[in-house]
């Protein structure tokens, strides 16, 4: 082998690795989207593919994240008192000649009243150094427990404290340090998901009734609840 055909090899052996995992990773697209199908039919949601006009594209921190932003594999049904769409969402953030792409599975959850906007995801250690310089979560002295695993924002402090009852505080408090909730709301509508999950086509029932359970507990504890009909 001369060192003029070494070059070559190696273009040819890189391009075959990236097409193989291209078609892996098309046959894993494709045989998710069959078994979503699936699922919507169970759960009698109509499913609409990667049609984004289906699913709702809110002003929330989730949907203003990176670039090269896609819905698939949209699902819209009711649940209970809830119009419920379901969707994986991705997004990519590059940084210099790096990108990341951040994949995850969303409840839309819209309901008929409006909740201030607001953010709330589990608290890092990036945040706790941030929140030093700049105070911008919302703590509660009441519940120390919760102010140190999760991070609250929201414009309007004041309605956002009103809707965290003792109750619902609580209630975050109990939940287990891996259900890695976040959920951010706009107008009638709360997103519920839990960053970089794509829930798996069998979870996602129980995925469906978690999420509806949350919406109402929040719902519930600042007097606008709407019986969510789990079955």
């Amino acid at each position: 082998m001369n060192s003029a055909t070494l070059p070559l090899l190696v273009f040819v052996f890189v391009g075959l690795i990236l097409a193989i995992i291209m078609v892996v990773s098309w046959k894993k697209r494709k045989q998710r989207a069959l078994d979503l199908r699936s699922v919507a039919d169970t759960l009698g949601f109509n499913y609409a593919g990667n049609d984004s006009s289906r699913a709702p594209q809110v002003n929330t921190a989730l949907f203003r994240r990176g670039g090269s932003r896609r819905f698939r594999n949209v699902m819209t049904g009711t649940q209970g008192n809830y119009q419920v769409s379901l969707f994986d969402y991705s997004y990519t953030v590059s940084a210099g000649e790096t990108s990341s792409t951040y994949r995850q599975t969303v409840a839309a959850i819209i309901q008929d009243r409006p909740l201030p906007r607001f953010e709330l995801r589990p608290e890092g250690f990036l945040d706790r150094i941030a929140d030093t310089f700049v105070r911008r979560d919302i703590d509660f002295e009441s519940h120390p427990e919760f102010s140190k695993r999760y991070v609250l924002r929201g414009e309007d402090e004041t309605a956002i404290r009103a809707m965290f009852t003792p109750v619902l505080l609580s209630l975050f408090e109990m939940f287990p340090p891996e259900k890695k909730w976040h959920l951010e709301a706009s107008g009638s509508t709360l997103l519920a998901y839990q960053a970089a999950v794509t829930v798996p086509p069998q979870e996602i029932r129980a995925f469906l009734d978690e999420a509806c359970s949350l919406a109402n507990s929040l719902l519930a504890s600042s007097g606008r609840s709407a019986s969510s009909g789990l079955t």
